[in-house]
């Protein structure tokens, strides 16, 4: 390990500018922000306050980090986390990370820092590409941090990867696309769409995405790339607001060629029926819309959510179990735990109509 001093020294600066960088400030340029962080990961620097808390013996406390906007699904994690938490003698933390200072240095300062005895990722992570998520899980490893990531998979690409916890992201998205084709449905789309993320990637929109298609080929249909929703604003993928400006824009080249759509998650789908009513499109009688999650707003929406239920309690549960065998030093088997979902039939779907309306 190297001092702050030598640190500030071998990048030119000042030792507060090393300091503030280090901690993800925008205070800092950041070209020199980025080289600071970059010679810290060489060097082996380690903030005076981490270097410290290494010495103490490890607290009973979890940090549960979400990374940008939160969500009615991420609370109902955070909850059940805690109760599952608290079961076995542990405290969770909730630790809330800006897109904007969602970064390696940021990651390592606050989980080793805050000197907690294990951490759990609550929901997405890193940038849309991975890179940036690879490097963060690459630097988690090294620090030989238990962690597991809750409600998404370790999609960073790395061979260091962490045990993770789900719902069956494809085989949910299977069920909501062959509820549809049960029903007559042919020309269906899907909605959102982030064409910078690689096919082979595993986020949970592209896990459902690749679902979503699998059901269609297992049918004798091939996708349609005409009939896929690109998000407008591609950092918000899952969010009501984005999934109505994406199909307005969508719908403007449209002809009503589709009959159903099938959308990543309960929010996208209140903001795709939002845009579909809005340009005179009845659900379900013109078009029939599917979500996945099963959020309580989903009930109370009009019309009613057809959705994949998650079992939070479930993925909970694992996820703290996972976690414990994790600190203990014990490999999780499997490294992946994919816990089923429930299908619920609402009010957003109906067979197709034979003359079309």
């Amino acid at each position: 390990m190297i001092t702050i001093k030598e640190l500030a020294s071998i990048c030119g600066v000042s030792i507060s500018t090393v300091s503030r960088a280090m901690n993800g400030r925008e205070d800092v340029n950041p070209e020199t922000r980025k080289a600071v962080q970059n010679a810290a990961k060489k060097y082996g620097y380690v903030p005076n306050t981490a270097a410290r808390n290494l010495k103490r013996p490890p607290s009973r406390t979890i940090a549960v980090i979400v990374q940008g906007e939160t969500s009615p699904l991420l609370m109902q994690g955070l909850v059940k986390l805690d109760e599952s938490l608290r079961t076995e003698g542990y405290e969770a933390i909730l630790c809330h990370v800006s897109d904007r200072r969602a970064n390696v240095a940021t990651i390592e300062n606050l989980i080793v820092g805050g000197h907690y005895s294990g951490a759990i990722f609550l929901g997405r992570y890193g940038d849309d590409d991975g890179v940036q998520a690879t490097e963060l899980s690459k630097s988690l490893a090294r620090m030989k941090v238990p962690l597991v990531f809750c409600t998404t998979k370790d999609f960073s690409g790395s061979s260091l990867r962490h045990p993770s916890v789900s719902v069956d992201d494809v085989g949910g998205s299977i069920r909501v696309t062959k509820h549809l084709i049960e029903q007559g449905h042919t020309r269906i789309g899907f909605a959102l769409i982030n064409p910078h993320v690689p096919p082979e990637s595993e986020h949970v929109w592209m896990l459902r995405f690749q679902g979503f298609k699998r059901a269609l080929r297992e049918h004798g249909i091939e996708p349609d790339p005409d009939l896929e929703i690109v998000a407008v604003d591609h950092s918000q993928p899952y969010s009501m607001a984005n999934a109505y400006a994406s199909t307005m824009h969508w719908l403007e080249s449209r002809s009503h060629d589709y009959t159903a759509i099938v959308s990543s998650c309960d929010a996208v789908a209140v903001g795709v029926i939002r845009a579909l009513n809005d340009e005179g499109i009845r659900v379900p009688e013109m078009v029939s819309v599917t979500g996945f999650d099963g959020l309580d707003f989903g009930r109370y929406a009009n019309p009613s959510l057809t959705t994949l239920i998650q079992p939070i309690d479930l993925i909970a549960k694992y996820t703290v179990s996972s976690l414990l065998k994790a600190i203990a030093g014990d490999s999780p088997t499997p490294p992946h735990h994919a816990v089923e979902g429930e299908f619920y039939l609402g009010e957003s779907t109906a067979p197709l109509s034979r003359d079309g309306d």
